[in-house]
């Protein structure tokens, strides 16, 4: 995809910004800022031969730049020519030159906000281009040109020489000074930017950061075009949270520049911005919480928000309310499948990957309609994908993966839209440290109390998982204590514990056994009853011990044992179980479940389980 983009100052017509053609979905996009005095209207395609092509004019409109042109290889299109046809009265022209034995009746033109696209092959929405916010593919592409907001796109190809042209420097610099630019509250400012491209001639990026401030309780990064990432990684000593931003340039006046972001020193957290690679750019947060920084990405896709998830609010993310009233599902080949969600307004999206799942929090999205979503998503690959309300925040979508699934995620260009595309990976081989038992200490037992602090786990009517899995594990903990058992909580508050401390908690107990303790949560209503989980073969008799007591105490629908690469019981090396307690989501179990009862009856089920499984070991 080829993008250039200027900003001027024109009182009336609209402008037109750029051209992007996307080889992958036979795609032209025009980036239009239309006056408020002006609408577009009228658009008419028209048809010509020898060669076969086809134009169409935008009226009272002007081209930022200079004219643009672009040779496509591989591809039914051959050609794209964006110019300004006129200037009294002001029409832009654009030519689209096609293959000779391409039938132009199929080309159609899409507005999409003030936009423009110019369809040549079916889609499945209306206003369906898509710009990658989050990708974790591996292999490079071949990048289209030379300037800001460029983007990265093979088989396109710019047939001037532009090394070494002094005049190109000039046009890209003036391009930039006194430019208008949009913020993230939907303000305008003016900012002189300045950049010295002497030494960049190659930069080659679709994305041009110049903002980097505190905002919202958090770091706003903001530029020019259209914001991607990579997965999140931390590293210590110290400890840092990390994210590179692919095909992306820094202004070199933040670059490197640290920002503390807590003005008020009830933190030591800390931000930096460099330009990591040749086009990539890294933001680095050293704090002392590194899990509980989250990225959020704006309805435009033109900022990035990292916060902590403990001092989030959402109210400051939201300016309009949306909900999800469409979802469409495509199995793209064996191994690949694409689930698109469709908004009724622009949404404000958080996406957070660990090697066992993929959590999309949706901030602004108020409702969607179960029914509907659970007819899409049955016999389909996302039929694992759970939809949960999270009161004050929004809806979150999750859903088990491989570690060496290759997740993206895509946004529209007018923000009503998200693509999901899932590549499954190739399954884990056995972890030869899993598969050993380790020496354990007989008599002594880890009990894992699902989620905690940040993470809430499932959520509904104002009750949290949370606090019912801590409440029932204290009470598996007190029994069992009063048995004369060794008792080790990975965590015995409300705070966060990620799945990596958890297991690492385990592995220095030595413990003789780990269990741990969920409640269930489906889009639908109906789901009630208890489920117990375990992975590996050496985990299936405590599993079954557990799950008999549970049954045996609590009348609800017996679900039976399920075999779950859950992170927690595939990465400890003693028998470990997870157990899912009951459905938060079924209002009638949901009431049952924070009873006292109903957690004494769970606690006392469990931790019989576990001393009928100890004591069976030691004959």
């Amino acid at each position: 995809m080829f993008f250039i983009q200027t900003l001027a100052s024109y009182a009336e017509p609209s402008k037109v910004m750029s051209l992007n053609f996307d080889d992958s979905s036979s795609i032209v996009y025009l980036y239009v800022q239309e006056s408020a005095d002006t609408k577009i209207e009228n658009l008419k395609i028209s048809k010509l031969e020898n060669p076969n092509r086809i134009y169409f004019d935008i009226e009272n409109a002007v081209l930022i730049g200079e004219k643009q042109h672009l040779t496509v290889e591989k591809s039914d299109i051959k050609e794209i020519r964006l110019s300004q046809f006129s200037t009294e009265p002001n029409v832009v022209r654009a030519v689209i030159t096609f293959e000779e034995t391409f039938d132009t009746s199929k080309v159609k033109i899409v507005r999409a906000g003030g936009n423009i696209i110019v369809k040549t092959a079916w889609l499945p929405i209306k206003n369906d281009y898509f710009n990658t916010v989050y990708s974790e593919e591996t292999e490079n592409l071949a990048y289209s040109n030379i300037v800001v907001n460029s983007q990265a796109v093979q088989k396109v190809a710019i047939p001037q020489n532009i090394t070494g042209d002094s005049s190109v420097v000039a046009d890209i610099q003036k391009a930039f000074e006194n430019s208008t630019l949009n913020n993230s509250d939907g303000k305008t400012y003016e900012s002189a930017v300045s950049i010295d491209l002497s030494s960049d001639l190659k930069l080659r990026t679709k994305y041009y950061i110049n903002g980097y401030f505190l905002k919202n309780n958090g770091l706003l990064v903001s530029g020019l075009g259209q914001v991607s990432s990579a997965r999140m990684f931390y590293l210590t000593d110290p400890k840092r949270v990390v994210m590179d931003l692919p095909n992306t340039f820094v202004d070199k006046k933040i670059r490197n520049k640290e920002l503390a972001l807590c003005p008020d020193n009830s933190c030591k957290d800390s931000a930096k911005i460099g330009q990591f690679e040749y086009n990539k750019a890294r933001i680095v947060i050293t704090t002392e919480n590194p899990d509980k920084y989250i990225p959020i990405y704006s309805a435009d896709a033109q900022s990035l928000l990292f916060v902590n998830a403990d001092k989030l609010n959402h109210t400051d993310l939201v300016s309009s309310v949306s909900n999800i009233n469409k979802a469409f599902v495509r199995k793209i080949d064996s191994k690949t499948n694409e689930l698109i969600l469709s908004f009724t307004a622009p949404v404000v999206h958080s996406i957070l990957r660990n090697d066992n799942s993929l959590n999309l929090y949706m901030f602004n999205v108020r409702s969607y309609n179960e029914p509907d979503l659970i007819k899409t998503f049955n016999n389909t690959y996302y039929k694992g994908l759970v939809m949960s309300l999270l009161p004050k925040i929004g809806v979150r979508a999750s859903i088990e993966l491989n570690k060496t699934d290759i997740v993206k995620v895509e946004q529209s260009v007018d923000g009503k839209a998200l693509k999901l595309t899932i590549t499954q990976g190739i399954k884990d081989k056995p972890d030869e440290k899993a598969v050993v038992k380790k020496t354990a200490t007989k008599g002594k037992v880890v009990l894992d109390a699902g989620h905690g602090g940040s993470d809430y786990g499932a959520i509904r009517e104002g009750i949290n998982e949370k606090d019912i899995t801590l409440d029932v594990t204290q009470r598996v903990a007190s029994i069992l204590k009063s048995k004369g058992y060794k008792v080790a909580l990975t965590r015995s508050d409300d705070t966060f514990v990620s799945l990596q401390d958890r297991v690492e908690f385990s592995e220095n107990e030595a413990p003789e056994i780990f269990v741990s303790i969920h409640v269930n949560s489906a889009v639908a209503t109906e789901p009630k009853g208890i489920e117990t989980h375990y992975y590996h073969d050496y985990s299936n008799e405590l599993a079954k011990t557990v799950h008999s007591h549970l049954m045996k105490e609590i009348d609800t629908k017996d679900r039976g044992l399920v075999k779950s690469k859950f992170y927690v019981i595939n990465h400890t090396t003693v028998p470990a179980i997870l157990v899912e307690m009951g459905f938060i989501s079924n209002e009638e179990e949901r009431a049952e479940l924070i009873s006292d009862k109903r957690k004494q009856k769970t606690a006392k089920a469990i931790a019989e389980g576990i001393i009928e499984y100890c004591k069976s070991q030691s004959k």
